[in-house]
C-alpha cells in the first residue's frame, strides 16, 4: 500500500493560497501545505491500477484552481483524479456513511479542522487531510501524511490513536470529533460498480 509523507518534500514548492495573495515562502511548499495532493495520490494507487505522480497532481492542482484558496480544494481537484481514474466521488459529513462506505471497500480524505475553542486538534492544529483506507469495527486506518515520531505524544492527543508505522489507528468517534468543524468533513472514493450485460 503506497504511503506518501509530505514533511520529506520540503524543497518541492506547492503554490497556495493565490487568492490571498500566496502563502508565505516557508509555507509554500509539499511538506507544509502538500496533504491533500499526498492524499489523492494514495487514493488512486491504492485503489486502482493506475499511478498519479505527486508532481503531476500539484501541477493539475494549479491548472484546476484547486490551489486558489488556503491548501487544496478537494472538491475540485478530488473530483478531477475520480474522473480521470474511473473511480466514483461524493462527499459527506456524517460519520455514519463514511463507516458504511469502508465496509463496503471504499476509502476516504479526512478533512481534521485542528484547534478550536474547548478542544485541541489530534490530526493537526490547523488544516489537514488525511487518507483514511479501512475500518475495523469501529476503529479507522488512517495514512496520515504528516506523521513523524511523536506527532501523539502531545497532551491532549495521548491515548486517542494508535500507531503501527505508518498506520494510525483510532475510534470513529475521535475522527468525527476532529473534522466536525470542516464541511465538508470527507471525501468519498471508491472502485465504480461494474456493469453486467444479460
Amino acid at each position: 500500500m503506497l504511503y506518501l509523507n509530505q514533511l520529506k518534500f520540503p524543497d518541492i514548492p506547492y503554490e497556495h493560497n493565490l487568492d490571498g495573495g500566496g502563502a508565505p515562502p516557508e509555507k509554500s511548499t509539499v511538506a507544509a501545505a502538500g496533504c491533500g495532493p499526498c492524499c489523492l495520490c494514495m487514493m488512486v494507487e491504492n485503489l486502482t491500477t493506475g499511478h498519479l505522480d505527486l508532481m503531476d497532481c500539484l501541477a493539475m492542482s494549479a491548472k484546476l484552481g484547486a490551489n486558489r484558496k488556503p491548501g487544496t480544494d478537494l472538491k475540485i481537484l478530488g473530483k478531477w483524479v475520480a474522473e480521470s481514474y474511473g473511480l466514483d466521488f461524493s462527499v459527506t459529513d456524517d460519520i455514519r456513511i463514511l463507516a458504511e462506505h469502508l465496509r463496503r471497500g471504499g476509502m476516504a480524505v479526512a478533512n481534521s479542522g485542528g484547534d478550536r475553542e474547548g478542544y485541541k486538534g489530534i490530526f493537526t492544529h490547523g488544516g489537514h487531510y488525511m487518507a483514511v483506507v479501512a475500518l475495523d469495527g469501529e476503529e479507522v486506518c488512517i495514512l496520515d501524511p504528516s506523521y513523524f515520531p511523536g506527532k501523539f505524544d502531545e497532551d491532549g492527543r495521548r491515548g486517542k490513536v494508535k500507531v503501527a508505522e505508518p498506520f494510525i489507528y483510532c475510534s470513529l468517534q475521535v475522527l468525527k470529533k476532529d473534522c466536525e468543524n470542516r464541511s465538508p468533513a470527507f471525501y468519498l472514493f471508491k472502485r465504480k460498480s461494474p456493469v453486467f450485460y444479460q
